[in-house]
This record gives structure tokens, sequence and C-alpha cells, in this order.
């Protein structure tokens, strides 16, 4: 049998994606009574950078080092897009609460006078992204600053990620791009990142690292390592190791699964947790109705049945992998509420067969 609880709140926010944490966020700092149902775990698929605007018009391609530029663009080409009915200003504001927020939990992100970074990928690109992890920073100079002599470290084991193919790519951008790949003592053919994250928080393992590197050190000025520094403490990690080398070190973001998402997920949680938002995790909406100016919702998990009764409702539960979204065979449907879903006629217009398609 189930428990059953009852939860009177200001706010409750259905999803625990980015758009769901964040609105939670924003909700608990003004002073609202906020609980918020969902599950987190699609955190772990973001890069953990921040986009405002790096690309704009779209069809041509254009990358834009200050947002700005595109923004006005945007709002005069799209006046119901959602940057021009908030503003400029206020999107900055935004970025601004959430870097504050983040920081109190621990997790330090870095903007740069409103203009975007150029972040190092996995796939050997530059990505436009307005704020990012510290960890990531030292490695935006590529790009945009003088040429380094770059080393690109791997790790037998660790999928989806080749510091030959890195090097291969921006070699014209380095003055020079030298790889090390370094194997475990210990470790299966397979190495998970959260285990090599877990690997980073040691002290030994450290050490073992930094003496790998100390060879490359006269020709080298930055060491590129995968985003797996550390789970809870990353930038502690990297500065650690830098200390070690003698050499400025930085991380390189990747495929899912992400540990900057994973790090994400757990500084949103802490916080919320202290901001008294009440999580309850991996619940979802069964019913609804709207009586007496209030909504009134029961959500379930395997152990608790809970009506909670809300003056607002924020939806935040995404589309297809969150669940937020449902295709049956003749049309899409919203899960929760029901709400009109706009869709071409034809199901085969649903979906494009190139996967990087710029149409809507």
């Amino acid at each position: 049998m189930k428990d059953k609880q009852a939860i009177n709140c200001d706010l409750l926010i259905i999803g625990a994606g980015f758009a769901g944490m964040v609105a939670a966020a924003r909700a608990s700092s003004l002073g609202l009574k906020t609980v918020q149902v969902g599950n987190s775990s699609n955190l772990f698929l973001v890069s953990g950078l921040f986009d405002l605007l790096g690309v704009y018009p779209m069809a041509s391609g254009h990358i834009l080092h200050d947002p700005r530029t595109g923004f006005e663009t945007l709002t005069a080409d799209c006046p119901h897009h959602p940057y021009s009915k908030t503003g400029y200003k206020k999107v900055l504001e935004s970025f601004d609460f959430l870097k504050n927020f983040l920081a109190s939990a621990g997790l330090d992100y870095q903007s740069k006078n409103n203009e975007n970074y150029f972040v190092l990928t996995a796939a050997g690109t530059f990505k436009p992204s307005f704020m990012v992890p510290k960890t990531f920073l030292k490695g935006c100079s590529i790009k945009q600053g003088p040429p380094k002599r770059v080393l690109f470290v791997d790790f037998k084991g660790l999928r989806e990620f080749s510091a030959k193919q890195i090097a291969n790519v921006i070699q014209d951008t380095c003055s020079i791009a030298s790889t090390l790949t370094i194997e475990i003592p210990d470790v299966s053919s397979t190495l998970h990142p959260t285990r090599l994250a877990n690997l980073f928080e040691d002290i030994q393992f450290l050490n073992f690292l930094s003496k790998k590197i100390m060879p490359f050190s006269k020709e080298t000025d930055l060491v590129g390592l995968p985003a797996v520094c550390g789970l809870n403490k990353s930038l502690e990690t990297i500065e650690k190791l830098e200390a070690m080398t003698g050499l400025d070190c930085f991380e390189i973001p990747g495929m899912p699964p992400s540990l900057p998402g994973l790090r994400l997920k757990n500084a949103f949680e802490k916080q919320l947790s202290q901001n008294n938002v009440i999580f309850l995790n991996n619940s979802k909406i069964q019913s609804h109705e709207f009586k007496n100016h209030h909504f009134i919702l029961t959500a379930a998990t395997e152990n608790l049945m809970a009506e909670i009764t809300t003056r607002g409702v924020i939806l935040a539960s995404g589309r297809f992998p969150g669940g937020g979204l449902h295709a049956k065979r003749e049309r899409i449907t919203e899960t929760v509420f029901n709400l009109p879903v706009r869709q071409p006629e034809k199901r085969n217009q649903w979906y494009h067969l190139n996967f990087f398609n710029t149409g809507i």
C-alpha cells in the first residue's frame, strides 16, 4: 500500500530537467513554497554549456562573437520568440542569477563581457557558448588567442573521446598538437566516465597522471583532458593537477554520458534542498483538476501518493525523452494536461532523415 500525503504550495513545477530545475531555483529564491515532480536523470545527457545565441541567421551559418547583434536581428525577425518577449537585459540578468545560484552549490561558471566563448569539443570543433564551466575556460584561448602548444590526453578504454582525432582536426589552429594515451593499471577494456571521475578525486591517481604528463612539459602550454576530472570538486582537481605539472589544464566536453551534466544535477539538487524545495523524485502526475482558484493534482511514485494543492503550475516536462510528449499513430499528445500540440498533418513529416536538419 502506498503512503498518502497532502501538500499545499504556491507553485508546482512538473519536470526536473534543466528548465524545471532553473524554474525551481528562481521560484524558491523569490520565497515561493515550491514543489517539483519528475526525474532529473536526463541531466546526465547535457553538455554543461549554457548558450544564448551562437549562430544567426541559422540558414547563413553566421557565427556570433557578440550574441547581442544576433539577438537584435532575431527579435526583429521573430517578434513572438521568447527572446523577443523577454528582452536582452532580462536574459542577461537570468544568466547572472543562474551563475550565482550554481556558485552557491559549489559549481563555478564564467561568462565574458556578454560575449561568446569558443569551447573546444571532443569532435575537434569549436562551439560558441555564452556561459561555461571554469574547468573549460583555458581551452577557449586556443581559438581566440595566439597559437598554443597543446597536449591532448585520453585514456585507454574511455569511449567516444580520441586525443588523436582532436589533434588532427585542429592541428592548424595550434603551433603544436601532441597526444598522450594513458593506460590505467587494473582497468578492463571499457572505462566508464564516472569511474574515471572518481579516480581523479584520488591524490594518488593525480600523482600517477602528472608523472605521465611531465615528459611533455617543455613543449606544452596547455593540457586538454576529457571532461571527467572529478565529480564533486572538478575545479579544485584541475587546479591540483596544474600545481603538480606546472601546466595550464582544461576539460573538453564530449558525448553522453556527461559528467558536467551530472555535476549540474548534483548542484541543483543540493541547493534546491537547502532552499526547502520539496522534490518528489521519479513521480508522475496521474490526475488533475482546477477548483476554487487552485490546481489539485495527484503525483505518484512506487511508494507514495501525494495530493498537491497549488496556486500555480509550471509545465517543464520536456518532449519525448522526458515523457512530456507522446507520439500515437495519428497525433502527438501532451501527457499531463492534454494541451494542444502543433504538428504537421502527415506522420512522415514529423521527422527529418538528416539529424542536423535546421527545419522545425
